[in-house]
């Protein structure tokens, strides 16, 4: 099953504009509540007024679309997959960062899957 959410996660990723000096990498995020997909967000250099608040850090991270889109409060007990995808597909890690990890602790997501 964790495979199908990962096969989701990395087809939010492809879809995005990627990342990086040289758009070398793209990241997706899916969040799942039993075996359905409730959000999905992609990296991306928009910022949003919500994550200002947490963070001097400008840019929207996939985990951070995924949790926005669905809403801070309507994410309790959900699971997380996220993917980081390379130019050549490959999959690579993706551990969230800091500020991915602080918010997701606090809207009480249950676990978290990522590619290492």
């Amino acid at each position: 099953m964790k495979n199908r959410f990962f096969t989701a996660a990395k087809a939010v990723a492809l879809s995005g504009n990627g990342v990086g000096k040289k758009k070398n990498f793209r990241l997706g995020a899916v969040l799942v509540d039993k075996n359905s997909v409730m959000s999905v967000g992609n990296n991306s250099y928009k910022t949003h007024p919500i994550m200002a608040t947490r963070t001097e850090w400008p840019y929207l991270h996939a985990e951070q679309h995924a949790i926005i889109r669905r809403g801070l409060d309507n994410c309790d007990n959900l699971d997380l997959y996220v993917v980081r995808v390379l130019k050549n597909k490959d999959y690579a890690a993706s551990y969230p960062c800091k500020v991915c990890r602080v918010l997701i602790s606090n809207i009480g997501i249950r676990n978290v899957y990522y590619t290492d």
